[in-house]
């Protein structure tokens, strides 16, 4: 069906070739980029500092509720 490549005494296919030169890529690209970290949250832009607190303190109860829940 497919051409063959004789690689240390063993017939490797040409589809398996690919396969691996394709994960190889797609291992370096995502070594390559920066990790990111999840646990930032975006800013908050509150009218007033009476409502970014309120928000803040509304997410930080919020968290805790999930995180009680996962436990």
């Amino acid at each position: 069906m497919g051409g063959y490549f004789n690689i240390a005494g063993r017939k490797v296919a040409t589809h398996h070739l690919v396969l691996g030169v394709l994960a190889g890529y797609g291992v370096a690209i995502k070594a390559a980029l920066p990790s990111t970290d999840k646990t930032k949250s975006p800013p908050i832009n509150a009218a007033s500092q009476e409502e970014g607190d309120f928000v803040a303190n509304f997410l930080k109860s919020v968290e805790a509720e999930e995180n009680k829940n996962k436990h």
